[in-house]
Order: C-alpha cells, then structure tokens, then sequence
C-alpha cells in the first residue's frame, strides 16, 4: 500500500493530476488491496479476496469475516511467525446481491487468543488484524476528538491539534439575516452573533437539523455508557475542567445552537451559510459573508428536543445553563406548535443559497422526538398528551429526517415509565429490533445492511444504535452480535475492502472530501471521521459516471476529493460510530469480558 499511499498523497497536493491517473491509481488500488489481478469485464476468474475488520475483534466476542470467490472449503489463522494457530471450515458460500459477489463467512469466535493474526485460505491471506479485549479504545477517542478539528471561530492550536494546528476562522460575530429570514421581528440589514458550533460536513457551515441527531446522540453516548466516557481525556483545551472531555465538546456545539434562536419568537433560523459552497481553502481564508436563513419547523424541533436533552446531562454540572437551555426549548416548542408546517428550502431570493438544504415536509417525527424530550424533562402533562407512538405505522431506523426513534430510545431509557406505556415503548423498539436481526441473518455478508445511499457508512450504524438499545432493553445476546457486525463492516469487512474511518486499519481513505483536510498542506487526512460509503445514486452529480469502477451498490465507492456522495465526512455520520463504538467498548467489558470479571 505505500505506493498507493504515495499516489493519493501526491495526488492531493497536486489536484489538477489527470483522469488518466486517477484511473491507473484505482486500478493499482484494486490490484494491492485485493491481492489479485484485475480481470477484464467478461472474465469469471478471480482470486480468493478476505474482508476483515482492520481494527481489531473481541477476545470472547464474535468474529467474522468474508472470504470472496473462495476456492477452498476451509480456512485457517496465522500468528506473526507464519505459525497455524487455528482451523476450521468455511459456512456454506451464498451470493451477496449487492455487490455481486460469492462469499463464504469464515467465523472464529471461538478463537479467543489475544494477539496479531492473518487468515488464509487457499493460498490467499488477509490483511493483518488485532485480537484483544480494547481493540476500539483509540478509535473512539479519535472518533469524539473528530469534531474538535471541526469547531469554527476559533484557532487550534498545536498543543491540542498537533500537525492539524490552524487560525482560527469564521468568528460568526455579525452574521447577516438573509432575506428569506427577514419578518416582523427584523430588519434586512440586522446582524446576529452565532459563534460556536462544528462545521456540519466537507464545508464551512452549520445547520440546526443536522446538528440536532448529532448532538443527541453524543448525549446518549455519554449517558449509557458513562462509565467509558466519563474519565476519558481527549487533549482538547477543556481536558483539564471537571467535564466530560466528550461533554465538553458537545458544549461547544450547543453554545452555537442556542444563538440561532430568534429572542422575538422562539422561532430558530434552519442554518447558517453562505449562499454557495466556499472552495478548498483553508477556514481563516473563506470570507464569504455568511447568513442565517429563515426559520422553520423542523429547525426549531430539532432545537427543542436536544436543548431539552441537554437538561438531562447538565443539570448536576452547570444547574443555571441547563435551565436556560430548557426554558429555550420551551420556547420553540411554542413556535413550532404555532408554525407547524414552515418546512424550509433553500431560497431564489438574492443572493440565492445553495448549500444543503436538510429540507423535511414528514414532521410528525420531530414533534414526537421534541414532545419526548420535553416531557422526560419537565414531567409536564402537555407534552405527554403530545406523544401518539401509534400515530406511525412503523418506526424507521434513525437519520437525520426521520427522528421518531430517538424519542424511543430516550423513552426506553427513562426507568419511571408507567408499565403499560414502558411495554409499548419496548415493543416498537423490538420489533424495529428484530427487522434488522433477519436482515443481519438472511445477509450473505453477515451484516444488515440493504440500504446503499448517501451516508450508507451511517445507517449501518443507526441499525447497530437500534439493535444495542434492543440489547441494552432485553439482554439477548443476538441484538449485540449482530450490532458488532455493523462495526466491523465499517472497519473493513465490507465489499469494498476499506476500512471507512481515517487514520485506522491497513487501507483506509486518504483524499476525503474535507475542506480542513484537503486544504491544510498535510498528507495525510485528520483522523477518526467516518466517510460516507458505498452510494450508487449520485455518481454523474460529482465525480462522473466514468470516475466509478463498479456500480454494484455495495462497491460503489471511490476514495477521490470529488466524490462527495461516497467520500465526504458528517458530524451525524460520526455520532453513530462514537455510540456504537462506546457500547462495543462498555457493554463487552461489562457482560462479556470473562477475564476482566
């Protein structure tokens, strides 16, 4: 991999290198990550190819991994002196429809030696992988320290951010009202201060919606699995407070969600932005003027349900704060309760904005997550009467649209539910539960997943957040097995041969559509983001059709700057795997770890 390493590397410094090469460098890719040749389109033939979890499994834990186009029956693990420490027969080979692919599942969980390994089958090895009890330690520090890297209007500085030092840019002291977010309440030339907050994604913006499961579930992290979290330093420049490192950081967001609250009405501007996207330069030097837009419903929501969640995490800590947050969110509940339909899209109105829009017309989802929340924390009856589970079909797995289930997790959370609400609580949960078990089952890959589209890398994860809070509710081991294949999949054990987090496992992404990182003169990408991956929907949208080698939907993916559907970064895209790493970490020590206890 170090001559594909030094490709990407010149490739980023120098982005104008051809199509020409950027074509021989993902045939190269292919070549070395799969340790085969690359055949023509109508050739049947290929060599055995294991997909792992380049970080690490479990000691007592299951482990799997996936053999493509096996020609043995059998497989067996190596140690590092090349000795055979473990045999054993492949299941039965069966066709993955999305990346049509013949795979068999080589499953070692009853190989319980700690250790460095490499499988082999056929002549044929994988990349080498760790066996312990704390594989995920250090991929869940860089996970959270991810979006310290990301915090506008501030410098980081080298003590804290090492070779990712920067000025600071994007202050957001006077922020101009956007013509779409002038009304009774503002003039067009009125300013506003919304310092704070993370950068959302690959650019320079913030956005209310977005921010609003991403916040969230860092607060859940926090709140299941303290005890992982709680004492864990960071080196951010709050390390040394009484806070959470991970509370800290979730802080720096809310400081900035709070202020895009219009003091007039509790209504809450959707986003901050420029009108287009800024260019790949570094935060310091992108001095577009930047606007709040107009205040929407589903803003607003999003505001009221994590303000009030933060109560929950701040009261012991800074009692004033939290009251305040919460008085706030009250505040645009009442908005929104009066503005129940103001769904936002970008506005034509000059100067027109084109930045993502996190555009959402379906909100009876936002009003039973910001209902719940409420309700958990004032105890008051009108948000009671405000949460109708049965008012939804069915409950989908968690994005950033479709929020109905995070108000299950908080509910199935709360210990003082009355036991009827409690069991139709639990209920929805399982059976959301349990779809994603058979998916996991009926997978020729062993995983979840069917869904490949934009942040595909997140809703395998948001599967796994359902199936650990179904763990978490029952105990049965199955929810948690079948979550821990979600992580492998996005370390490794996927069709695409990466391991989707930078900075971790043997091959993993390098030219990430990141502003910070394509624009700071460094090699190598800021490590712990999670890419989006595999997504077949969008490729004539950035790159081109031409640009994408294969268009099964789980192998849709290229490492490349423009390919934004499949190599971008987003804070909701990372929230997931800071829980579902935290809960491998915790729940494993806490029920599985046969040596620790």
């Amino acid at each position: 991999m170090f001559f594909v390493t030094v490709l990407h590397n010149t490739m980023k410094i120098s982005p104008s290198v051809s199509n020409i090469c950027t074509v021989v460098l993902v045939m190269i890719t292919a070549l070395l990550m799969n340790g085969c040749y690359l055949p023509s389109k109508g050739s049947s033939e290929q060599s055995p190819i294991f997909r792992v979890n380049q970080v690490g499994y479990l000691t007592n834990g299951q482990k799997q991994a996936v053999l493509v186009q096996p020609n043995r029956d059998s497989f067996e693990i190596l140690n590092t002196n090349e000795q055979i420490v473990y045999t054993a027969a492949l299941l039965p080979a069966a066709t993955w429809q999305y990346s049509q692919e013949e795979v068999a599942i080589a499953d070692f969980s009853d190989f319980q030696e700690s250790g460095t390994f490499q499988l082999r089958s056929g002549g044929v090895k994988s990349h080498p992988f760790q066996i312990n009890a704390k594989p995920y330690d250090n991929l869940l520090k860089a996970s959270i320290k991810a979006y310290y890297y990301n915090r506008a209007s501030t410098a980081l500085e080298a003590k804290h951010a090492g070779e990712f030092a920067r000025k600071a840019g994007h202050p957001d002291t006077a922020v101009q009202l956007h013509v779409s977010a002038v009304d009774t309440h503002g003039g067009k030339d009125q300013v506003i201060k919304a310092p704070f907050g993370w950068y959302d994604a690959g650019d320079y913006n913030k956005y209310v919606v977005n921010s609003g499961i991403t916040t969230y579930t860092l607060l859940l992290a926090l709140e299941h699995y303290e005890s992982s979290l709680l004492d864990m330093k960071l080196n951010i420049p709050e390390s040394n407070n009484a806070n959470p490192d991970i509370l800290d950081e979730v802080l720096w967001n809310l400081r900035w969600m709070e202020q895009m609250q219009d003091p007039n009405d509790g209504g809450v501007y959707h986003k901050l932005t420029t009108a287009n996207f800024e260019g790949f330069v570094p935060p310091h030097d992108a001095n577009s003027t930047r606007y709040v837009v107009a205040k929407g419903t589903a803003a607003s929501l999003n505001f009221a349900a994590v303000l009030a969640r933060s109560y929950h995490s701040l009261k012991e800590v800074d009692s004033v704060m939290a009251k305040r947050l919460l008085n706030k969110a009250e505040y645009a509940w009442s908005w929104a309760s009066k503005n129940p339909h103001k769904a936002y899209t970008n506005s034509t109105e000059y100067p027109a904005v084109k930045t993502g829009e996190y555009g959402d017309k379906q909100l009876q989802d936002e009003f039973l997550w910001a209902a719940t929340e409420l309700y958990l924390a004032t105890e008051d009856e009108q948000y009671l009467a405000a949460i109708d589970l049965e008012q939804f079909g069915h409950f989908s797995v968690p994005n950033w649209a479709s929020v109905e289930t995070l108000a299950i997790f908080s509910l199935a959370s709360c210990p003082d539910l009355p036991n009827t609400f409690h069991k139709q609580v639990s209920d929805k949960l399982l059976q959301l539960a349990k779809a994603q078990v058979e998916k996991w089952r009926a997978s020729a890959y062993r995983v979840p997943i069917d869904q490949f589209q934009w942040g595909s890398n997140s809703y395998i994860l948001n599967q796994a957040m359902v199936m650990i809070n179904a763990y978490r509710l029952v105990g049965h081991r199955e929810f948690f097995e079948a979550a821990q294949s979600c992580l492998d999949y996005v370390l490794g054990k996927n069709a695409t041969g990466y391991c989707f987090v930078t900075g971790f496992g043997v091959v993993s992404p390098q030219r990430i559509h990141h502003r910070l990182s394509e624009a700071d003169g460094i090699a190598a990408p800021i490590p712990g983001w999670l890419v989006g991956g595999p997504n077949p929907h969008n490729r004539s949208q950035d790159c081109g059709l031409s640009y994408y080698p294969d268009t099964a939907p789980a192998k849709c993916y290229i490492d490349e700057l423009c390919s934004y559907s499949t190599n971008e970064i987003a804070i909701n895209w990372n929230a997931p795997l800071v829980y579902v790493a935290a809960a491998m970490k915790t729940l494993y020590e806490q029920d599985f770890n046969v040596a620790a206890n």
